[in-house]
């Protein structure tokens, strides 16, 4: 008889060491799929946001941002640097600058400084009224059409129509400008 309960015993120690194991695995398994979840939830995370001004909402992500987020920096960005006069164009074109990627800086900057000083020099003011927006946001690009409103001193308004292409980078966050050009494309609209 005591033979038998030395073999149970055995039988029920082995039973619960492969069961804890198994629980073992189990709870390794569960723990890198949670990690991987958690990774993906912090990095992925989107946000939605209807600021002023804008009556449509916008998604942004750490990794992505929407269309009509990418139109409204892009309509901020060319009111910054279109809708000027002299007393307001440095401080205009200074903020603008700081969303220029750091590499792109050194070929922008020279042409916000000409511009600048060609409005002082001749007062000059100007206005943009944009007509047409195209996003691609897989690409980052922005083209827009408008108007551009030109007051040389107290003279009549000059208007032309104007294409602006804004090629822009969205990474962790943050919307930074690489290219700011005007364009000469056919439009259809």
């Amino acid at each position: 008889m005591s033979l038998k309960a030395k073999v149970s015993g055995g039988r029920v120690v082995g039973y619960l060491i492969v069961s804890l194991f198994g629980l073992l695995a189990l709870s390794i398994t569960g723990n890198i799929y949670l990690g991987v979840t958690n990774h993906s939830l912090v990095n992925q995370r989107e946000k939605i946001v209807v600021p002023m001004a804008f009556n449509a909402p916008f998604v942004v992500s750490e990794k992505q941002a929407s269309a009509p987020f990418l139109q409204m920096m892009a309509l901020s960005f060319l009111s910054l640097r279109l809708n000027v006069s002299p007393q307001t164009v440095d401080q205009q074109h200074v903020f603008l600058l700081s969303f220029v990627r750091a590499g792109a800086r050194e070929r922008f900057a020279p042409v916000l400084t000409q511009e600048a000083k060609r409005i002082k020099d001749n007062d000059v003011t100007s206005a943009f009224y944009q007509d047409a927006i195209q996003v691609y946001p897989a690409a980052g690009v922005v083209d827009i059409r408008g108007v551009l409103k030109t007051w040389i001193g107290h003279s009549q308004p000059l208007s032309e129509i104007r294409h602006y292409r804004l090629m822009l980078d969205y990474r962790a966050g943050v919307t930074t400008i690489e290219k700011f050009i005007e364009v000469n494309v056919f439009w259809s609209s």
